[in-house]
């Protein structure tokens, strides 16, 4: 058990677009005051909604928790943004889907008071890392679901090497490839055929996305491994579906899971597979 909620004075507010959020924002930030904790917002986010801000090292000398206010895109940013500041992320969903954010805005006093008594718990899944390698120089990223290699070109498709432990094993022929996190599997990873893998497992998976050979399978890899990725195609790299990179850029790309995780406070009621059978309609038609 984490001792984030014992002596709490401050809190983090993260919302994506927050001057169309403005009333959620408001919402969150008098809840707060009733528990006698005050909203901290970083200087951009403050500009934008005609607040007080600091800068994020001023704030994390302050609080590690976050409230994430917005959909399933806002949490995973933050998770992955924040992940080196060990920051405790609170999500609450405003969105449409709500997969990984459920406590809605109409509940978040009664669960956020259950927070500060110590009922809740701290998951704590792998990020993804990326090293983007160019001669001596390495550029380093972090993902919270998935890694995509994906074509450029609408009209042909791409061929990607991988390496495990400087030997090549496979050529993915096709449109691309996923990988995933463990935490990451239910979203494009899953859609591709993928297997859902239980969060806490300490794994990642390569999906082949549209392969242009039939017995080309989806592989899970354990955590200590590295794959590499080489390709002459015009091949994007697209990081949790928010950040692209131009695979042309770089020598290689090295994926395997991070050394940093994202720390996920929920309610203790939270059943990951009764979410799974609600937004997934098992045993529905």
């Amino acid at each position: 058990m984490s001792n984030i909620h014992k002596n709490l004075k401050f809190a983090f507010i993260v919302a994506r677009n927050a001057a169309l959020q403005i009333n959620f924002v408001n919402q969150i930030e008098q809840i707060l005051a009733k528990f006698n904790i005050t909203a901290l917002y970083d200087k951009e986010t403050a500009k934008n909604i005609a607040k007080s801000g600091l800068s994020h090292d001023e704030i994390f000398a302050k609080t590690k928790l976050i409230i994430s206010i917005g959909g399933d895109g806002n949490f995973i940013a933050v998770c992955r943004k924040y992940a080196q500041n060990e920051a405790f992320v609170f999500g609450v969903h405003t969105g449409h889907l709500g997969f990984l954010t459920d406590v809605t805005i109409d509940k978040f006093e009664h669960y956020f008071s259950e927070f500060l008594d110590g009922n809740y718990e701290i998951q704590k899944p792998n990020l993804l890392e990326a090293k983007f390698i160019k001669g001596s120089q390495i550029t380093i990223k972090q993902a919270f679901n998935d890694i995509v290699f994906m074509r450029k070109k609408i009209k042909s498709i791409t061929q990607i090497e991988a390496f495990l432990d400087k030997k090549h094993f496979n050529s993915y022929i096709g449109d691309g490839v996923i990988i995933s996190s463990a935490m990451g599997s239910t979203a494009y990873n899953m859609s591709a055929g993928g297997a859902i893998i239980y969060p806490k497992c300490e794994v990642f998976s390569l999906t082949p996305v549209c392969s242009h050979s039939l017995t080309q399978r989806p592989l899970i890899l354990p955590s200590k491994f590295k794959v590499e990725f080489i390709s002459n195609d015009d091949v994007s790299v697209i990081i949790d579906g928010q950040e692209s990179l131009d695979m042309k850029n770089y020598d290689k790309i090295e994926v395997g899971v991070s050394k940093f995780s994202a720390n996920i406070i929920y309610h203790k009621d939270r059943d990951y597979f009764g979410v799974l059978k609600q937004k997934l309609r098992w045993g529905h038609e």
